[in-house]
């Protein structure tokens, strides 16, 4: 069995080496229908687009993506050449939760509120939307989410209403066509639809969002934010759109170590199940331990600065912002370069799950509970 796959999916050798008579590791965003077609198996991430022109006269019988979206495959091809996929749905909800958390305390020192204070909604409640708000809720903030695949969010006033929120996180797939088409769903007339000083994070897919049409609309209106981690020109998107970010990252929302290995992991068991494989590994046997696994606080710690610190341990998003800021100045050619750098030398994260906290007092171990960290009192 030939293995043909992305260089950078982590784990690889790991998970896929004793399956395959050849595993061969290839740049994600240059794979070509010759280097592909005579492999049992594809492996990709979202860069990859997966379509007839890169699979026609393969012998490719099964694709396996370890993202959470399947927008980059054409699933409808994929079926009527009878090649199976499969995806790796939530294996990243946790750390792009994780992102909009700490996303949300930049926010909070740029406009000096309690971003708990601040009323959030949610477009897109599906995996990582519906943990978002699950995890906020049980913060206590004030939350709304649209989904028109979700029941429970799929209501008018939720659609209205959704984006009239102090900060809109935007959290769907990418689709051209019908009803709920979500391409450019953020254009001209929603951004001046919304509140002058709201805050738009996007860490879905960059066309969600019309990026000239807010490039536009933060030269217009300066109280506005945006944080952006997905871009419509990537992997160079335009120095304008960055500098007026209030955060930019390398589409790196979901990148902690337990989400990218998660992928992986939900990949090898679908081949697995497919091709009637015994399941040797499991992901515990192979991923890192945290940095930093355990804080303690004194009594005299309150709230906010717990919360502050537990959630900047585990990811502190102004780090990839800065990072973000060395592409200015690029050529789009060396731009693109050194933005999958930046995702290819990713640090190491973690889940704010496996941290452990202990203090001598705690008066809010809920909160911390709803953050995934364990508490020790």
């Amino acid at each position: 069995m030939k293995i043909v796959a992305d260089e950078n999916i982590p784990l690889l050798e790991a998970f896929f080496s004793d399956m395959a008579q050849q595993l061969v590791r290839l740049p994600g965003r240059e794979m070509t229908c010759e280097q592909v077609k005579d492999a049992d198996i594809l492996l990709v991430r979202s860069i990859t687009q997966v379509n007839e022109a890169l699979l026609s006269g393969s012998r490719v019988k099964f694709v396996g993506t370890c993202t959470i979206g399947t927008d980059h495959l054409d699933t409808a091809y994929l079926e009527q050449q009878n090649i199976r996929y499969a995806n790796a749905p939530g294996c990243n909800a946790k750390a792009v939760v994780d992102y909009v958390l700490s996303c949300l305390l930049v926010l909070q020192e740029r406009i000096q509120k309690p971003w708990q204070s601040l009323s959030v909604g949610i477009v897109g409640a599906g995996n990582v939307g519906g943990l978002l708000h699950d995890t906020l809720i049980a913060l206590g903030v004030e939350v709304i989410a649209y989904d028109p695949n979700v029941a429970a969010f799929n209501s008018q006033t939720n659609k209205h209403n959704v984006w009239q929120q102090d900060v809109v996180s935007l959290h769907t797939p990418i689709t051209q066509d019908g009803e709920h088409a979500t391409f450019h769903l953020v254009d001209e007339s929603c951004l001046k639809n919304m509140k002058a000083d709201a805050c738009l994070i996007n860490s879905c897919r960059g066309a969600v969002v019309d990026n000239q049409a807010l490039v536009d609309h933060l030269a217009q209106t300066p109280s506005f934010n945006a944080i952006l981690d997905v871009y419509e020109q990537e992997p160079a998107p335009s120095d304008d759109l960055i500098r007026q970010c209030l955060l930019a990252t390398p589409h790196i929302a979901g990148y902690s170590l337990d989400g990218k290995y998660g992928g992986t992991a939900m990949i090898y068991d679908a081949i697995c199940d497919a091709f009637a494989l015994p399941k040797r590994l499991k992901l515990a046997q192979l991923i890192s331990e945290a940095p930093v696994r355990k804080l303690s606080f004194s009594q005299e710690a309150d709230t906010a600065y717990v919360m502050k610190q537990v959630i900047r341990n585990a990811y502190d998003v102004r780090d990839d912002h800065f990072r973000m800021l060395s592409l200015l100045g690029l050529s789009d050619a060396h731009k693109a370069k050194a933005f999958d750098r930046l995702r290819k030398d990713y640090p190491l994260r973690r889940d704010l799950t496996c941290q452990v906290i202990s203090a001598k007092r705690l008066s809010y171990p809920e909160w911390l509970q709803a953050l995934g960290v364990r508490v020790k009192t």
